[in-house]
């Protein structure tokens, strides 16, 4: 795959990093939308350009989420966030950008705010 094509899915709000699908499961404490996402976490990851140094928290993978799940996920994070929990890598920086990356993806699914 080339740089272009691959940047240009990366910034799609339904691709998602191997790191970012991790730390929200975490947040989610094996809610039944867990499950989803690890099969997601299951597919083939988006092909990197050959020259690509990142390793396995860089993975993209496509989610295909209902509404209602990505919805149930989006409130599972903010309840997380109001709470002040974090997870093992975000101790240190806390969950900025979480709730923006869920909320975005739940507009691409035609949810509030669309």
């Amino acid at each position: 795959m080339d740089w272009e094509c691959y940047k240009r899915l990366c910034d799609e709000p339904n691709y998602w990093s191997r790191w970012m699908l991790e730390q929200t499961l975490e947040l989610l404490d094996e809610a039944e939308v867990s499950a989803v996402i690890r099969w997601a976490m299951d597919q083939e990851p988006l092909a990197k350009p050959a020259d690509h140094s990142g390793g396995r928290g860089t993975d993209m993978f496509e989610l295909t989420l209902t509404l209602a799940e990505a919805n149930k996920v989006s409130e599972l994070v903010n309840e997380a966030i109001a709470g002040g929990r974090t997870t093992t890598g975000t101790e240190n920086r806390g969950l900025g950008g979480f709730r923006e990356a869920w909320d975005e993806y739940g507009r691409l699914l035609g949810g509030i705010g669309s």
